[in-house]
């Protein structure tokens, strides 16, 4: 009951998939019975139950109007409660980093702020390395971005 109660603050949100799921006629069945649910699904949990084991599942029903379960543990791992469209649109809005934005003006930019910041202070002022995933990196002087790099490439 313990996992179960972990996992209902979750019933009645939107999710949309990002990796493969499998979508269940029971959440006591088999793994052989299920369906594969593709990444971009959109879809709606209405309930969370025990299965076999001590793991949870979420009743869910999807944009197609199927149900089943949905492991909620892989559910809450490969999905976000973002719409990836309005994600989007969002960061179309805001834009890509340029060369002489201010620190401030990059977070404010759809890449929002680094996973990791590299710093290194000499006599001629701070440089500092913004990195980011997917092979994305900026590097900032005094405060000003300097270059843009993009998967191996400055910009």
């Amino acid at each position: 009951m313990e996992e179960k109660a972990k996992y209902e603050p979750n019933v009645g949100k939107t999710y949309w998939l990002l990796a493969i799921r499998s979508l269940c006629p029971t959440s006591t069945t088999g793994i052989i019975d299920c369906t594969s649910i593709p990444a971009g699904t959109k879809l709606q949990t209405d309930g969370v139950e025990r299965g076999v084991t001590t793991d949870a599942f979420y009743h869910v029903t999807l944009e197609d109007g199927r149900t089943g379960y949905v492991e909620a543990f892989g559910l809450l791992r490969f999905a976000t409660d973002v719409d990836p469209a309005q994600a989007a649109a969002d960061c179309k809005r805001r834009g890509d980093p340029r060369i002489g934005m201010t620190a401030r003006q990059v977070v404010a930019t759809c890449w929002g702020k680094p996973g990791r910041v590299d710093r290194r202070e000499t006599a001629r002022g701070v440089t500092e390395r913004y990195v980011y995933g997917k092979a994305r990196f900026l590097l900032l002087h005094n405060g000003i971005v300097t270059s843009v790099q993009v998967s191996g490439r400055l910009r």
